[in-house]
């Protein structure tokens, strides 16, 4: 299965989404870049403290993710910027953002 035989739901949707990036590259790195580069970084911040550990006061699991932020934000966006497959972009950038929610959820959830 991993050696390229996708099962056909996923190679069309892949297809469909290389169409659609295709159709409208400037706007799609326009939101790779801008929304999706700070829900990207504000994501990531969020659940920072699940998994950076405790420092000796306490609070090195809560400075980490405010003073990373920007850094964050700032792969995020050249990466956006910087991509040449969109639809690859598209992918990376969305899939980051959907396993911190998951991971989100999951802390909120217990």
């Amino acid at each position: 299965m991993w050696a390229g035989n996708h099962p056909d739901w996923l190679s069309s949707a892949r297809e469909r989404l290389g169409a659609a990036v295709s159709a409208r590259p400037l706007l799609t790195r326009w939101v790779l870049a801008g929304p999706g580069a700070i829900l990207a970084a504000l994501a990531t911040m969020a659940v920072m403290p699940l998994w950076l550990p405790r420092g000796v006061a306490g609070v090195t699991n809560l400075a980490f993710p405010i003073i990373l932020a920007p850094l964050i934000w700032a792969v995020a966006f050249f990466y956006a910027c910087l991509e040449e497959n969109l639809a690859r972009g598209s992918l990376v950038i969305g899939a980051l953002v959907l396993v911190q929610l998951v991971v989100a959820l999951v802390a909120i959830a217990g």
